[in-house]
């Protein structure tokens, strides 16, 4: 040991013989030596003077980091503490070096890099399959992840990141769902979002001509491959990425998130993955942040609307849309006041049916004693197109986060009006008064021929000369790329409508060929998520 052992009658005592021991100047050889007489004294006492939230070590820790001899030999001392770590067998002075390095690559990342070693990786690694259930598995996978987090891996370290430690992660998912800790649970799915991250990062820099004879250290996506394999057992990965989703305030998480959520919605063994009424709690999600996120976060803004596009047309919305007129409303929004004219033209008319519709429904609809008790209870009420599905709890905690002041969808307004192209209120007003007079004559909804609404063609005529007199003021200003991609998310998704049968109406509404004059990103197939930088 570096220290003389002493006896200390109070915590007060042992934390004031750490500070002496950083502010002895001269009584060590080295500064090395100094800080490992620092660790070895809390490794000893640690049983006895911290206690189990870890408040007292992270304490201890940053009285390190503020240590003159910490800052004036940082790179020597953190050096010596990661060799310190990788050659340490003694599980309690493992779990006082991880947490220096942990609290210290939170203060400074490059340390996140000095750290990284495939020994150490392999440590890592072994630790989190064979000591489950203790506490150096959770410090092991924290330290993984914050590792792979703030840099590329090598393709020899990413093999390490193999299929059978990815099964691995996702079994303990799967086990530590009913636990009353999260820590464990989350910190293995941010682990395989990390990967998933790296798996990206390797496959968008490998060369389009690759020699004969060169080997990677997997081929394609190892997540996605392992995911397909174990359909039907990754459950709680699924549920538990919207929760995260839903509760996360970092930027890089959610594009971690958002990163998978678009490998799994395009990849079309995976289209099914998640529940029905899963989605519709990421529907909810999805609408929530794209109203609430500030103008700055654009890149989020972008990830947000890739994946809405997959995840409206691709898995079991395409069938039934969930909260359609919330959606059209805020892409409206989103695409600011130079949307398509002829896809305004097309969603106002569809909007009007879907009011009219609304209407008849209400007026032929019966309610039975349940129904009634139903609609005015605030419970949860779920249908789900597979058994076995029931996630109230991901609803309450959207509700919750609604209700917590950040959604502005009640601030916006329903009218199908806003839809309206400038100059064309006399057009969309006949056409409201024809609807209207069909309604009147439609067979009543007590029968049992189906409610049939012709809509006559009316020719909209679009001058895009700019009108002063109209006011634009409520128009959000759309970059040209959100734009885009808004019109995009439009298209396909009304387009798959009317393939599908889907939507409100049931009636399709195609804009296939709509273009705006922009270069469209179909051409270059599937829109390709940034990875991170």
């Amino acid at each position: 040991m570096d220290f003389v052992t002493n006896h200390f009658d109070s915590p007060v005592l042992f934390i004031e013989e750490l500070k002496d021991i950083l502010e002895r100047k001269g009584a060590y050889d080295s500064p090395v030596s100094q800080v490992n007489a620092f660790l070895s004294l809390m490794v000893h006492y640690q049983e006895e003077f911290m206690d189990e939230s870890g408040q007292d070590l992270v304490y201890c820790c940053y009285n390190l980091f503020d240590s003159d001899v910490f800052h004036r030999n940082t790179e020597v001392v953190m050096r010596s503490v990661i060799d310190r770590a990788i050659e340490s067998s003694y599980d309690k002075d493992m779990w006082i070096t991880y947490h220096v390095l942990l609290h210290a690559g939170k203060e400074s990342p490059r340390i996140y890099r000095w750290m990284f070693r495939n020994e150490f990786f392999s440590k890592l690694k072994g630790q989190i399959q064979h000591q489950e259930g203790t506490r150096m598995q959770l410090i092991a996978i924290a330290l993984m992840y914050e590792m792979c987090r703030i840099q590329t891996l090598k393709a020899s370290d990413l093999a390490l990141a193999d299929e059978t430690f990815l099964n691995y992660l996702l079994d303990l998912v799967e086990h530590t769902r009913t636990d009353d800790a999260e820590l464990l649970n989350y910190g293995a799915i941010k682990l395989l979002l990390v990967f998933n991250e790296q798996y990206m990062l390797h496959t968008s820099s490998r060369p389009h001509n690759i020699q004969s004879g060169t080997k990677f250290a997997y081929s394609g996506n190892p997540l996605l491959t392992v995911l397909i394999d174990r359909l039907g057992r990754s459950v709680t990965f699924g549920e538990n990425l919207i929760f995260m989703l839903n509760r996360a305030e970092e930027t890089a998480l959610q594009m971690l998130i958002l990163k998978v959520l678009y490998l799994l919605f395009t990849s079309p063994s995976l289209y099914e993955f998640f529940y029905t009424n899963d989605l519709h709690v990421l529907v909810d999600v999805v609408i929530r942040e794209l109203w609430d996120l500030p103008e700055e976060e654009e890149s989020l803004r972008h990830a947000y609307l890739r994946v809405m596009g997959p995840l409206l047309t691709n898995t079991q919305l395409k069938r039934a849309t969930y909260k359609r007129a919330e959606i059209v409303r805020l892409l409206r929004e989103l695409g600011g006041g130079d949307l398509d004219s002829t896809l305004r033209r097309q969603l106002q008319e569809q909007q009007l049916r879907e009011q009219l519709l609304e209407q008849q429904r209400a007026l032929g609809a019966k309610f039975t004693y349940r129904d009634r008790e139903s609609s005015s209870s605030p419970s949860v009420r779920w249908t789900s197109d597979r058994s076995g599905c029931s996630s109230p709890a991901l609803s309450a905690e959207v509700e919750k986060k609604r209700g917590m002041g950040r959604s502005r969808l009640s601030m916006v307004e329903c009218s199908s009006d806003s839809l309206m192209v400038p100059g064309q209120e006399e057009q969309a007003e006949s056409l409201r008064q024809h609807l209207e007079f069909q309604q009147e004559h439609v067979s009543s909804p007590t029968d049992e021929s189906p409610l049939q609404i012709e809509v006559p063609t009316i020719e909209f005529k679009y001058d895009r000369q700019p009108d002063n007199n109209i006011s634009r003021s409520s128009q959000r200003a759309a970059s040209p790329t959100t734009q885009r991609l808004v019109e995009r998310v439009l298209r396909e998704w009304l387009d798959n409508e009317m393939k599908n049968g889907a939507g409100t109406t049931g009636h399709g509404l195609s804009v296939r060929g709509v273009t705006d004059g922009h270069p469209t990103e179909a051409a270059h197939g599937r829109i390709a998520i940034p990875v991170a930088q």
